[in-house]
């Protein structure tokens, strides 16, 4: 099967996702396609097993249940499939264990355990720790030491995997897919088209432009889901239902109930717009609990809204964006003027530590050194969020910031003798500013996923607040995955454990 993807479907997907995907990068989509044999309006459908969303953990459910012989219907609300995934590199962590050695992808530079596994991992995700049951670690550990069998199972799709980063580098072993006989494509995108692939090849029924509505439920169980689109409302009647619907970032009541420093702050989301919340809805309509202190997984440090609204540009004043432009080697202060992290500390620290100091807004300081940086900047003056001097002193007096001339004098003194003192900042990270003028850009942090979700237990089934679990109602992915982390996530962790919850969750409902 060729690719279902093409550039005009990208555009036209930006579009509907509000334009989300284009913060990240840019990547084809996938065209539309109808379901065979759909039912048209008022008619219900059975089939063994209803998956609403199509990220990785709902292909992977609806390519593994199929696999074993269940009837499946996928739907999504987009007009494609995996919206989110496709701008990705697609790095998946793997736990290169005594486990599943069977399975390893490559050789590890040194030997890993579990134990040591879990310590790393313990170290990444306990940043900015708060008092939460979270991770637990028994159904983290369970997931990573599947994680190199669903490298392989994906591989018998149809791709093949390569070395990405090893545990040295990031904490986890990390493969991705190997792109080389099309480097034109990316990663996830590739991806995604072995999985529509596999889907077709199985005869999986896909709904897309169609939202799921409400569950169906018979006394305590749920039998169906309630859905309208082209074909107008429809009942999907199943088996099992499992919710793959992502997380809650597109939704601004979410966002403000559940981690009300994102609106208040002004985080920039960078994931899929459409990732709405629509299983927590549908699931906790019917009594499924809802995971306690939700959080986001960071992506960079950046530029307020407003200024990313006034200018593109501002999108690359990050680490990751143009040169001369690295936040991690520049003063980050808070309204005061002062320094509170180190700037090239993991983005986890430096999101929680701006949330928890309470201490915005929160500017990065730039100097005239870079013509290009520059030129960016200058285009953000008439929006309030870039300040102006000739002089720190001046810019200082400007901002109302009574700290930063003595933070600045600190930093350069630093950046001298390669000693940060105050915040342990690498010697390689502490370059010194030059000329002015001088400027105070306003940043705020970024994320692109969230935690949180409806509680499941160690099968992926849908609990209540005492425990029960709820017939009928599974959930994977980043509908679930706040038992994953407590603070911070770990790298390319939340893309391992959405295609292990998949697999494993399809394989055993179709065997069930």
């Amino acid at each position: 099967m060729g690719s279902i993807y093409s550039r005009r479907q990208f555009v036209i997907g930006a579009m509907v996702l509000g334009g989300s995907l284009a913060l990240t990068g840019c990547a084809p989509q996938p065209e539309s396609k109808k379901a065979d044999g759909a039912p048209t309006q008022g008619e219900a459908t059975q089939a063994d097993i209803v998956v609403i969303g199509s990220g990785l953990a709902g292909l992977a459910c609806s390519a593994s249940a199929a696999q074993q012989g269940a009837k499946v219907i996928l739907v999504d609300k987009a007009p494609f499939l995996t919206s989110t995934f496709l701008t990705s590199k697609g790095n998946v962590s793997i736990a290169q264990v005594a486990e599943n050695q069977a399975d390893w992808r490559y050789d590890s530079e040194t030997p890993d355990t579990m134990d040591a596994f879990t310590g790393r991992y313990r170290e990444l995700t306990e940043i900015g720790k708060v008092d939460a049951p979270y991770p637990d670690y028994s159904r983290m550990q369970h997931l990573m030491e599947e994680s190199c069998a669903t490298i392989a199972w994906v591989e018998q799709m149809g791709i093949s995997f390569e070395k990405s980063f090893t545990k040295e580098m990031v904490g986890t072993d990390t493969v991705k897919p190997d792109t080389s006989a099309d480097p034109s494509t990316e990663a996830g995108v590739q991806v995604v088209n072995v999985f529509a692939a596999e889907l077709e090849r199985l005869g999986v029924q896909t709904m897309v432009s169609t939202e799921a509505k409400e569950l169906i439920m018979d006394g305590d169980a749920v039998v169906g889901v309630k859905v309208e689109g082209p074909s107008g409302a429809q009942e999907l009647r199943a088996g099992s239902v499992v919710l793959a619907t992502g997380g809650f970032g597109g939704s601004a009541d979410y966002c403000d109930s559940l981690v009300p420093a994102i609106n208040k702050m002004g985080f920039q989301y960078l994931g899929n717009a459409m990732n709405t919340g629509d299983g927590m809805t549908m699931a906790s309509a019917i009594g499924a609990a809802l995971y306690e202190d939700p959080w986001v997984i960071p992506n960079v440090i950046m530029p307020t809204r407003a200024l990313t609204k006034a200018d593109v540009g501002f999108k690359k004043l990050c680490d990751t964006g143009m040169d001369g432009a690295a936040t991690s080697a520049k003063m980050l202060v808070d309204a005061k003027g002062a320094r509170f992290v180190n700037e090239a500390a993991p983005v986890t620290a430096l999101a929680t530590s701006m949330t928890d100091n309470e201490a915005g807004p929160y500017y990065v300081l730039f100097d005239s050194s870079n013509a290009d940086v520059t030129a960016v900047i200058e285009k953000g003056l008439s929006t309030g969020d870039v300040l102006k001097a000739d002089t720190v002193d001046e810019l200082a007096a400007a901002a109302g910031a009574a700290e930063l001339a003595g933070s600045f004098e600190a930093y350069q003194q630093a950046a001298a003798t390669g000693a940060d003192e105050a915040f342990g900042k690498k010697a390689d990270m502490l370059v010194p500013y030059g000329d002015g003028p001088f400027y105070l850009v306003s940043f705020v942090p970024s994320y692109v996923a969230t935690m949180g979700g409806v509680k499941t237990d160690a099968s992926c089934q849908a609990i209540t607040e005492s425990g029960a679990v709820i017939p009928g109602l599974f959930v994977v992915g980043e509908a679930t995955h706040r038992f994953m982390y407590n603070r911070s996530f770990v790298r390319h962790c939340s893309n391992s454990s959405a295609l292990t919850m998949g697999r494993l969750t399809g394989a055993a409902l179709a065997t069930a």
